[in-house]
């Protein structure tokens, strides 16, 4: 017997149907796969640049900032302090953009058949975390070439990759759905996260930050994904505040208000073709 699947528009607030999402499971690992494959098919050196792209960007900063102007990273060497920071702003960053541009890309195949829309966006998500798998590995092969041998802590770094999650899946939703009918939302995210990535302590201790401020600069998700991988890696002392919680806080709010923000719009994007 055929079964007969009705589809309804969302509502004025829009439920997450997880059941559905559960049903299409098989076609976010399509996507993934997909993703991932056509990636690298038409670089010359294929799934190298996953290791190519974070070193070349490591090395820059090294020079620069650890070199040249001698940034202060409280005794420990520079390289390792800053890649316990660059790999999970790489992970959130690629995630965000990924996500953002997901709808975009797959234009053609949303105009011809129906699945849940969300998973686009989602899948591009998960694709991005295996990637940041690989630059994990990168990351502990560069500790412990410094002589920092992984803990039990290192268990936690999927964890913490997973609560990255929250704000990019939230921004990306977001965007990606707002931005197929206004264009500017994408140029100005490029801009968002360049911005982000210099009020993140990636290449400069959180300690440099005037303690005044401190209360608002933890609000941002990523102070504490940086912070938490340094204790995972490095086993730099970590001091929780109530910021903490107010930034958990936060993520869920963003990653709520990009799935209220995506079933909005993601009617609209057939027709923004």
């Amino acid at each position: 017997m055929t079964e007969v699947r009705v589809i309804q528009p969302p509502g004025a607030w829009p439920k997450l149907n997880l059941r559905e999402l559960f049903l299409y499971r098989e076609l976010i690992w399509v996507f993934v796969k997909r993703g991932i494959f056509t990636r690298y098919r038409q670089m010359a050196l294929g799934i190298t640049w996953s290791f190519l792209e974070p070193l070349g960007l490591l090395l820059l900063m090294t020079i620069v900032f650890g070199y040249l102007i001698r940034v202060p990273t409280e005794g420990y060497p520079f390289a390792v302090f800053v890649a316990t920071a660059l790999i999970p702003w790489m992970y959130f960053s690629k995630s965000t953009n990924a996500a953002a541009n997901s709808l975009h890309e797959q234009l053609g195949i949303i105009s011809k058949i129906y699945f849940p829309r969300i998973i686009i966006p989602v899948s591009a998500v998960v694709r991005e975390f295996f990637d940041s798998l690989v630059l994990f590995v990168i990351l502990v092969l560069l500790n412990l070439g410094f002589g920092y041998w992984p803990s039990w802590r290192a268990v936690m770094m999927p964890l913490l990759l997973l609560y990255l999650t929250l704000p990019a899946l939230g921004l990306g939703l977001a965007v990606s759905s707002i931005s197929v009918k206004y264009r500017d939302f994408r140029p100005l995210l490029t801009i968002a996260l360049q911005a982000g990535f210099y009020a993140t302590p990636v290449f400069y201790p959180a300690e440099l930050v005037p303690a005044s401020i401190q209360p608002f600069y933890q609000l941002n998700p990523m102070y504490w994904g940086v912070e938490f991988s340094r204790w995972i890696m490095i086993h730099k002392p970590l001091t929780v505040t109530p910021s903490l919680f107010l930034s958990l806080a936060l993520s869920v709010a963003i990653i709520v208000f990009g799935y209220y923000a995506f079933a909005r719009y993601e009617r609209d994007v057939v027709d923004a073709q």
